[in-house]
């Protein structure tokens, strides 16, 4: 697949399918915070943007699993989840 998704299909194409998809929950606290928390240049705020990040997508995930729906969001809570522990690996010593 790489970084074009299925052979012949555009990169934009890919792009397209993404922004579809985190379209309904990109005005979501969780989502919010979590690309605040990626894109925070000041190495000093980020623990702290990434402990909120976790916070509100705990917090999302456990109200997804009580109505049993959206399993998009769910795996993009994992996904957001997972790329928040590799960041904070990135600023240990």
């Amino acid at each position: 697949m790489g970084l074009t998704g299925t052979p012949g299909e555009s990169l934009s194409g890919v792009d397209a399918k993404h922004r579809g998809r985190t379209a309904s929950y990109s005005s979501q606290p969780w989502y919010e915070a979590y690309m605040a928390a990626l894109f925070e240049f000041d190495n000093d705020q980020i623990p702290e943007r990434i402990k909120r990040a976790e916070q509100l997508i705990a917090a999302r995930d456990r109200e997804l699993f009580r109505q049993n729906t959206d399993r998009a969001e769910q795996r993009s809570l994992n996904a957001a989840m997972h790329a928040l522990h590799a960041l904070k690996r990135c600023l240990k010593p």
